[in-house]
Protein backbone atom coordinates (compact mmCIF):
# COMPACT_ATOMS: atom_id res chain seq x y z
CA UNK A 1 0.00 0.00 0.00
CA UNK A 2 2.84 2.48 1.00
CA UNK A 3 5.53 1.02 -1.16
CA UNK A 4 6.07 0.92 -4.39
CA UNK A 5 7.84 -2.76 -6.63
CA UNK A 6 11.11 -1.91 -5.71
CA UNK A 7 10.26 -0.95 -2.04
CA UNK A 8 10.80 2.82 -2.37
CA UNK A 9 7.53 5.07 -0.52
CA UNK A 10 5.02 5.68 -2.92
CA UNK A 11 5.28 10.06 -3.66
CA UNK A 12 2.03 10.47 -2.55
CA UNK A 13 2.16 9.09 0.85
CA UNK A 14 5.81 10.16 0.90
CA UNK A 15 4.55 13.74 0.73
CA UNK A 16 1.83 13.08 3.20
CA UNK A 17 4.24 12.01 5.96
CA UNK A 18 6.45 14.56 5.29
CA UNK A 19 3.75 17.19 5.69
CA UNK A 20 2.69 15.29 8.85
CA UNK A 21 6.23 15.34 10.23
CA UNK A 22 7.10 18.96 9.34
CA UNK A 23 4.35 19.94 10.90
CA UNK A 24 4.88 18.36 14.24
CA UNK A 25 8.41 19.69 14.04
CA UNK A 26 7.03 22.97 13.48
CA UNK A 27 4.87 22.50 16.72
CA UNK A 28 7.86 21.42 18.63
CA UNK A 29 10.22 24.19 17.57
CA UNK A 30 7.26 26.48 18.31
CA UNK A 31 6.99 25.40 22.00
CA UNK A 32 10.50 25.18 22.91
CA UNK A 33 10.80 28.60 21.64
CA UNK A 34 8.06 30.12 23.76
CA UNK A 35 9.85 28.08 26.61
CA UNK A 36 13.27 28.99 26.09
CA UNK A 37 12.36 32.65 25.10
CA UNK A 38 9.97 33.40 27.56
CA UNK A 39 8.96 37.67 26.77
CA UNK A 40 11.32 37.94 24.23
CA UNK A 41 9.45 38.19 20.73
CA UNK A 42 12.77 37.98 18.51
CA UNK A 43 14.70 35.44 20.33
CA UNK A 44 11.15 33.18 20.22
CA UNK A 45 12.00 33.58 16.20
CA UNK A 46 15.53 32.83 16.22
CA UNK A 47 15.49 29.79 18.62
CA UNK A 48 11.90 28.77 16.50
CA UNK A 49 13.30 29.29 13.04
CA UNK A 50 16.85 27.68 13.68
CA UNK A 51 15.24 24.68 15.36
CA UNK A 52 12.33 24.21 12.80
CA UNK A 53 14.95 24.06 9.81
CA UNK A 54 17.38 21.74 11.79
CA UNK A 55 14.46 19.38 12.39
CA UNK A 56 13.34 19.93 8.65
CA UNK A 57 16.65 18.68 7.21
CA UNK A 58 16.92 16.14 9.90
CA UNK A 59 13.38 14.69 8.85
CA UNK A 60 13.75 15.06 5.27
CA UNK A 61 17.07 12.87 5.25
CA UNK A 62 15.57 10.57 7.31
CA UNK A 63 12.87 10.08 4.92
CA UNK A 64 15.52 10.06 1.98
CA UNK A 65 17.20 6.75 3.53
CA UNK A 66 14.48 5.36 4.29
CA UNK A 67 11.61 5.94 2.15
CA UNK A 68 13.56 6.58 -1.49
CA UNK A 69 16.64 4.28 -0.17
CA UNK A 70 19.14 7.18 -0.72
CA UNK A 71 22.32 7.10 0.92
CA UNK A 72 24.48 10.26 -0.31
CA UNK A 73 24.00 13.56 -0.88
CA UNK A 74 21.10 13.71 0.90
CA UNK A 75 20.79 17.83 1.46
CA UNK A 76 21.86 18.34 -2.15
CA UNK A 77 18.88 15.55 -2.88
CA UNK A 78 16.30 18.13 -0.89
CA UNK A 79 16.98 20.83 -3.32
CA UNK A 80 20.44 22.60 -2.24
CA UNK A 81 23.27 20.86 -4.28
CA UNK A 82 26.01 22.45 -4.27
CA UNK A 83 26.87 22.74 -7.69
CA UNK A 84 28.43 25.02 -9.99
CA UNK A 85 26.57 28.63 -10.09
CA UNK A 86 24.96 27.73 -6.93
CA UNK A 87 25.80 30.88 -5.06
CA UNK A 88 25.03 33.13 -8.27
CA UNK A 89 21.68 31.78 -7.98
CA UNK A 90 21.25 32.74 -4.30
CA UNK A 91 22.76 36.08 -4.70
CA UNK A 92 20.40 36.67 -8.05
CA UNK A 93 17.35 35.60 -5.62
CA UNK A 94 18.99 38.27 -3.07
CA UNK A 95 18.95 41.16 -5.34
CA UNK A 96 15.23 40.19 -6.55
CA UNK A 97 14.38 39.86 -3.10
CA UNK A 98 15.46 43.56 -2.81
CA UNK A 99 13.91 44.84 -6.04
CA UNK A 100 10.12 43.68 -5.46
CA UNK A 101 9.19 44.82 -1.91
CA UNK A 102 11.49 48.08 -2.92
CA UNK A 103 8.63 48.06 -6.24
CA UNK A 104 5.90 47.60 -3.76
CA UNK A 105 6.86 49.87 -1.40
CA UNK A 106 7.88 53.28 -3.55
CA UNK A 107 3.87 53.82 -4.28
CA UNK A 108 3.54 54.58 -0.86
CA UNK A 109 6.15 57.88 -1.00
CA UNK A 110 2.90 59.13 -4.12
CA UNK A 111 0.01 58.26 -2.32
CA UNK A 112 0.72 57.93 1.29
CA UNK A 113 3.05 58.54 3.53
CA UNK A 114 5.82 57.10 6.33
CA UNK A 115 6.28 57.98 9.68
CA UNK A 116 9.70 56.28 11.41
CA UNK A 117 11.12 55.65 14.62
CA UNK A 118 15.22 55.49 14.88
CA UNK A 119 15.94 52.38 17.17
CA UNK A 120 19.57 52.44 16.82
CA UNK A 121 21.61 51.52 19.87
CA UNK A 122 25.32 50.19 21.21
CA UNK A 123 24.17 46.56 20.64
CA UNK A 124 23.47 47.12 17.01
CA UNK A 125 26.52 44.91 15.64
CA UNK A 126 25.40 41.23 17.54
CA UNK A 127 21.93 41.98 17.07
CA UNK A 128 22.18 42.65 13.66
CA UNK A 129 23.99 39.63 13.16
CA UNK A 130 21.25 37.79 14.65
CA UNK A 131 18.46 39.52 12.72
CA UNK A 132 20.31 38.20 9.44
CA UNK A 133 20.75 34.74 11.20
CA UNK A 134 17.43 34.54 11.71
CA UNK A 135 15.99 35.71 8.50
CA UNK A 136 18.70 33.34 6.98
CA UNK A 137 17.36 30.32 8.95
CA UNK A 138 13.63 30.84 8.60
CA UNK A 139 13.52 31.36 4.28
CA UNK A 140 15.23 28.14 4.76
CA UNK A 141 12.95 26.68 6.99
CA UNK A 142 10.37 27.83 4.74
CA UNK A 143 11.28 26.81 1.72
CA UNK A 144 12.87 23.21 2.46
CA UNK A 145 9.17 22.79 3.82
CA UNK A 146 7.36 24.23 0.99
CA UNK A 147 9.79 23.55 -2.26
CA UNK A 148 11.73 20.91 -1.11
CA UNK A 149 11.25 17.32 -0.24
CA UNK A 150 7.29 17.51 0.29
CA UNK A 151 6.49 19.48 -2.96
CA UNK A 152 9.15 16.97 -5.27
CA UNK A 153 7.53 13.78 -4.08
CA UNK A 154 3.89 15.70 -4.31
CA UNK A 155 5.51 16.61 -7.96
CA UNK A 156 5.94 13.20 -8.96
CA UNK A 157 2.71 11.67 -7.64
CA UNK A 158 0.02 14.28 -9.05
CA UNK A 159 2.10 16.47 -11.30
CA UNK A 160 3.67 19.78 -11.14
CA UNK A 161 1.15 22.31 -11.55
CA UNK A 162 -0.78 20.52 -9.07
CA UNK A 163 1.69 20.38 -6.89
CA UNK A 164 2.26 24.03 -6.83
CA UNK A 165 -1.37 25.03 -6.27
CA UNK A 166 -1.54 22.12 -3.16
CA UNK A 167 2.08 23.59 -1.64
CA UNK A 168 1.60 27.49 -2.16
CA UNK A 169 -1.88 26.76 -0.55
CA UNK A 170 -0.34 25.31 2.42
CA UNK A 171 1.85 27.77 2.32
CA UNK A 172 -0.79 30.88 2.41
CA UNK A 173 -2.69 28.67 5.01
CA UNK A 174 0.43 28.57 7.88
CA UNK A 175 0.45 32.66 7.20
CA UNK A 176 -3.20 32.95 8.43
CA UNK A 177 -1.54 32.61 11.66
CA UNK A 178 0.57 35.74 11.54
CA UNK A 179 -0.72 38.81 12.81
CA UNK A 180 -2.65 41.25 11.11
CA UNK A 181 -3.93 38.37 8.08
CA UNK A 182 -6.43 39.69 5.52
CA UNK A 183 -7.96 37.69 2.49
CA UNK A 184 -5.92 39.78 0.68
CA UNK A 185 -2.80 39.47 2.69
CA UNK A 186 -3.49 35.40 2.55
CA UNK A 187 -3.97 35.65 -1.58
CA UNK A 188 -0.91 37.82 -2.23
CA UNK A 189 1.02 35.27 -0.15
CA UNK A 190 -0.23 32.43 -1.92
CA UNK A 191 1.01 34.28 -5.01
CA UNK A 192 4.68 34.60 -3.27
CA UNK A 193 4.40 30.80 -3.13
CA UNK A 194 3.72 29.82 -6.54
CA UNK A 195 6.65 32.85 -7.55
CA UNK A 196 8.93 30.78 -4.79
CA UNK A 197 8.09 27.49 -6.58
CA UNK A 198 8.70 28.83 -10.19
CA UNK A 199 12.07 29.93 -9.61
CA UNK A 200 12.65 26.40 -8.19
CA UNK A 201 11.20 24.95 -11.04
CA UNK A 202 13.70 26.99 -13.45
CA UNK A 203 16.56 25.64 -11.41
CA UNK A 204 15.65 22.64 -9.81
CA UNK A 205 17.29 23.77 -6.37
CA UNK A 206 16.60 25.97 -3.51
CA UNK A 207 19.17 28.34 -4.07
CA UNK A 208 17.10 30.81 -6.08
CA UNK A 209 14.30 30.73 -4.12
CA UNK A 210 15.68 30.99 -0.52
CA UNK A 211 17.93 34.16 -1.86
CA UNK A 212 14.46 35.50 -3.20
CA UNK A 213 13.00 34.69 0.78
CA UNK A 214 15.28 35.77 2.51
CA UNK A 215 15.81 39.09 0.23
CA UNK A 216 12.31 40.07 0.34
CA UNK A 217 12.05 39.80 3.77
CA UNK A 218 15.23 41.41 4.92
CA UNK A 219 13.96 44.39 2.67
CA UNK A 220 10.63 44.96 4.37
CA UNK A 221 11.61 44.09 8.03
CA UNK A 222 15.46 45.12 8.23
CA UNK A 223 16.31 47.60 5.36
CA UNK A 224 12.33 49.64 5.81
CA UNK A 225 11.63 48.65 8.89
CA UNK A 226 7.91 47.35 7.85
CA UNK A 227 6.10 44.35 8.99
CA UNK A 228 7.11 41.15 6.95
CA UNK A 229 3.76 39.45 6.89
CA UNK A 230 2.59 41.12 10.11
CA UNK A 231 5.78 40.29 11.98
CA UNK A 232 7.18 43.50 13.43
CA UNK A 233 10.42 41.14 14.88
CA UNK A 234 13.10 42.51 12.47
CA UNK A 235 12.77 46.37 12.85
CA UNK A 236 16.02 46.09 14.24
CA UNK A 237 17.21 50.21 13.57
CA UNK A 238 14.13 51.58 12.08
CA UNK A 239 10.70 50.88 12.91
CA UNK A 240 8.28 52.12 9.97
CA UNK A 241 4.86 53.23 9.81
CA UNK A 242 2.94 53.55 6.38
CA UNK A 243 0.10 55.66 6.16
CA UNK A 244 -2.47 55.46 3.22
CA UNK A 245 -5.28 53.71 1.77
CA UNK A 246 -5.46 50.09 3.13
CA UNK A 247 -5.02 48.65 -0.83
CA UNK A 248 -1.88 50.79 -0.62
CA UNK A 249 -0.16 49.85 2.46
CA UNK A 250 -2.02 46.58 3.57
CA UNK A 251 -2.43 48.00 6.98
CA UNK A 252 -1.13 45.76 9.54
CA UNK A 253 0.26 42.73 7.89
CA UNK A 254 2.12 45.03 5.39
CA UNK A 255 2.54 45.54 1.83
CA UNK A 256 2.42 41.72 1.43
CA UNK A 257 -1.60 42.75 1.59
CA UNK A 258 -1.82 45.38 -0.58
CA UNK A 259 -2.14 45.99 -4.25
CA UNK A 260 1.24 47.55 -4.91
CA UNK A 261 2.07 43.62 -3.69
CA UNK A 262 0.67 41.96 -5.87
CA UNK A 263 2.02 44.02 -8.76
CA UNK A 264 5.26 43.26 -7.53
CA UNK A 265 4.60 39.37 -7.82
CA UNK A 266 3.53 39.54 -10.69
CA UNK A 267 6.26 41.31 -11.86
CA UNK A 268 8.55 38.96 -10.00
CA UNK A 269 7.22 36.02 -11.44
CA UNK A 270 7.83 37.80 -14.98
CA UNK A 271 11.05 38.24 -14.24
CA UNK A 272 12.03 34.89 -12.29
CA UNK A 273 9.98 33.16 -15.57
CA UNK A 274 12.53 34.79 -18.31
CA UNK A 275 15.58 34.71 -16.20
CA UNK A 276 18.64 33.09 -18.13
CA UNK A 277 19.01 30.69 -15.13
CA UNK A 278 20.04 27.08 -15.51
CA UNK A 279 19.03 24.17 -14.12
CA UNK A 280 21.63 22.73 -11.55
CA UNK A 281 23.24 19.17 -11.67
CA UNK A 282 20.82 16.76 -9.64
CA UNK A 283 22.35 13.85 -7.48
CA UNK A 284 21.59 10.28 -8.78
CA UNK A 285 18.83 9.47 -6.58
CA UNK A 286 19.33 5.50 -6.77
CA UNK A 287 19.77 2.86 -4.23
CA UNK A 288 22.87 1.43 -3.45
CA UNK A 289 23.81 -1.88 -5.04
CA UNK A 290 23.01 -5.17 -2.68
CA UNK A 291 26.67 -6.42 -0.92
CA UNK A 292 25.32 -9.89 -3.20
CA UNK A 293 25.73 -7.98 -6.79
CA UNK A 294 29.12 -6.26 -5.78
CA UNK A 295 30.78 -9.23 -4.98
CA UNK A 296 29.17 -10.52 -8.42
CA UNK A 297 30.57 -7.09 -10.33
CA UNK A 298 33.96 -7.70 -8.73
CA UNK A 299 34.10 -11.08 -10.27
CA UNK A 300 33.20 -10.47 -13.78
CA UNK A 301 35.75 -7.69 -13.86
Amino acid sequence: MFTDDKRKLKPTWAFLFSLFLGALAFLVAGNIASEAAGDHPFRRELIFRALWAVLLLGIFIWLLTVGDHIEEHRIAAQGLPRAKGWLKQFVTGVVLGFVLPALAVAPICIWGHFRYKILMTWSFVPNLVAVVLTLLVGALAEELMFRGFPFQHLEKGIGTAQAVVVLSFFYALLHMLNPGASFWGIANTFLIGVLLTVSYLRTRALWLPWGIHFGWNATLGLLFGLPVSGIRAFNLWIYTQAYGPRWLTGDLYGVEAAVTGTVAILVGLLLVATLPVAKLPQPIAEAPAEPAMESFSSIKS
